[in-house]
């Protein structure tokens, strides 16, 4: 029996299946009902005809790691995860780049900038000279546990452990009283904007400096020992 390529006459989803004599008409049983009772489904915000899924498979066939799905999905004007779960329908697989091994100098830069966000340290590393992914950066902070062992905390856990609200340690950063970093985070307004990272050194500083305006009573009492007592190690 031949393959046929065809298009459902009702969702308008591509396929490819063995028939005899005809391409089919429908992709699935529902289609068919539908299709036979003389009804159709609500028009699909996205429909990938064959020439975009022929695109697709083509892309899903060569090296990927450089954004190519990314900017094929612009190019066909559908968002990305629509080309992805074409792709994954059709078991296509896209092959990935091994990066190669980290440097010492890139792993020298990385434990320094590992309180920035992942976007961030990409572009750090791009201007020393060295190219790596998002993922690849998440997964060698993790591996080397740079997260657990910064010097330093964020504005929401500073609030914590200072037993207040987060809107005082932002009144402290914006009056000058608390030092603090920008992570360079992607979040918007409606999402509070860019996240702080507050080093345990402008911590102490901030505590000592201001300690009539904390009260001592909400304070965790072994956090701040831990804190105040790193001043003597460095």
């Amino acid at each position: 029996m031949p393959m046929f390529d065809f298009q459902c006459e009702v969702c308008g989803m591509p396929g490819r299946d063995w028939r005899q004599d005809r391409p089919p008409r429908f992709c699935s049983r529902a289609c068919y009902s539908r299709g036979k009772a003389g009804t159709s489904l609500k028009p699909r915000k996205y429909v990938i005809t064959s020439g975009m899924s022929e695109a697709i498979k083509q892309v899903y066939q060569r090296v990927t790691g450089n954004g190519e799905v990314r900017d094929l999905a612009k190019k066909l004007g559908l968002p990305r995860w629509k080309v992805s779960r074409h792709a994954t329908a059709q078991g296509w697989i896209a092959r990935r780049v091994k990066e190669k091994e980290w440097s010492e100098k890139e792993i020298a830069m990385l434990t320094h900038l590992a309180y920035l966000s992942p976007e961030r340290i990409q572009a750090r590393l791009k201007k020393a000279g060295f190219w790596r992914s998002i993922s690849g950066i998440v997964q060698k902070r993790k591996r080397q546990r740079l997260s657990s062992n910064l010097e330093g905390q964020s504005a929401s856990k500073l609030a914590d452990c200072l037993g207040i609200d987060m809107h005082a340690i932002s009144k402290a950063i914006q009056a000058g009283k608390l030092r603090a970093i920008r992570r360079g985070t992607n979040r918007t307004a409606a999402q509070g904007g860019d996240t702080f990272y507050i080093k345990d050194k402008h911590i102490r500083e901030y505590i000592i400096n201001y300690v009539d305006e904390i009260d001592l009573r909400k304070v965790d009492k072994y956090w701040l020992i831990d804190v105040l007592s790193k001043k003597n190690d460095e």
